[in-house]
């Protein structure tokens, strides 16, 4: 068994090496190449990727898997799967694993994060080199007793709703089913017209694309958007929520993706970082030993962490 990692060596132990070892022949391909001269499609052996997204930049298509001789199954190092073609891994028997919840407390406490520098209001001080004003422009508020409404009360929105609540917030949410917990369940409309800040925590499909609508967007009145968990220009209308805090009618904070601006190009209250929100040391420990697990387990067919496409 072939196991090509698109990954640099030395993010993995020495241990997990070895591991890994014991199941397949490690092939590293730790600089990024040419898809269609990748390594492994003269390779007629059988065989598994272990594979990254920025060597693909995010895409792996029927195209380029179709090219692929004896490929057992792909190891995605993401929780995301959206970026590989699972209707063609599906029909050619192809199993694709992710690596789920890994990250979830380094993304909770990311959005915890923006949300206390939204309501210090950090990005004007920032903007404003911190420039002393007293001035009502710059009066900050307290997080204590305010509402927080999570859109999508999964893993992560999960985990925001309790340190929410934790600090002394009342926390409602939006979810497509009911959840068992002591959290009120409301309408999309009641979240965006009602609440102090707003934590989209949904996954992307089908389904959830521009689940949040230019008319909710309008309705916000004062309050503040955090989105830690996905590209925004994918959930909503991206320069409407800019647009409302540039005219200093919201407060919004996201993580910048491809080529935005920076934080100090926009007006208003917008906290705009890289996405290093699932960048931890531990996040990132907890990522390579279950991709490490995930591979052994495909190779003994002992499978885990595999993913379907999503239907609902």
């Amino acid at each position: 068994m072939k196991l090509y990692i698109t990954y640099t060596k030395n993010s993995f132990t020495e241990k997990q090496i070895q591991k890994l070892s014991q199941v397949g022949e490690l092939i590293f391909l730790e600089d990024t190449f040419d898809l269609d001269k990748a390594p492994y499609l003269t390779d007629e052996e059988e065989k598994i990727l272990v594979v990254d997204p920025d060597w693909y930049n995010w895409d792996i298509n029927a195209n380029h898997l179709s090219k692929i001789k004896n490929l057992k199954g792909v190891c995605l190092s993401t929780t995301a799967f959206d970026w590989i073609d699972l209707d063609y891994c599906k029909d050619n028997n192809i199993v694709v694993c992710n690596i789920p919840k890994y990250s979830t407390d380094s993304v909770a406490e990311y959005g915890i994060f923006l949300m206390m520098c939204l309501a210090k209001k950090f990005p004007i001080q920032a903007k404003t080199d911190y420039k002393m004003d007293y001035s009502k422009e710059m009066l900050t508020t307290e997080i204590r007793n305010k509402t927080v409404g999570i859109i999508g009360l999964g893993t992560i929105g999960t985990k925001i709703a309790d340190m929410c609540k934790a600090l002394g917030m009342n926390v409602i949410y939006w979810n497509r089913s009911e959840k068992q917990n002591s959290y009120k369940k409301v309408d999309l409309e009641t979240i965006f017209k009602d609440v102090d800040f707003i934590f989209p925590a949904f996954a992307t499909n089908d389904q959830t694309t521009k689940l949040i609508t230019d008319d909710l967007i309008n309705t916000m009145n004062g309050n503040a958007l955090i989105n830690v968990v996905n590209n925004p220009r994918e959930l909503y209308n991206h320069d409407l929520l800019l647009n409302r805090a540039e005219n200093e009618e919201i407060s919004y904070a996201f993580e910048l993706y491809g080529n935005e601006k920076k934080m100090y190009d926009y007006k208003g209250n917008v906290m705009a970082t890289a996405p290093y929100a699932f960048y931890t040391k531990e996040a990132i420990d907890r990522l390579v030993a279950i991709w490490c697990d995930n591979v052994v387990a495909l190779v003994n067919d002992n499978l885990q962490n595999v993913v379907q496409k999503e239907n609902n």
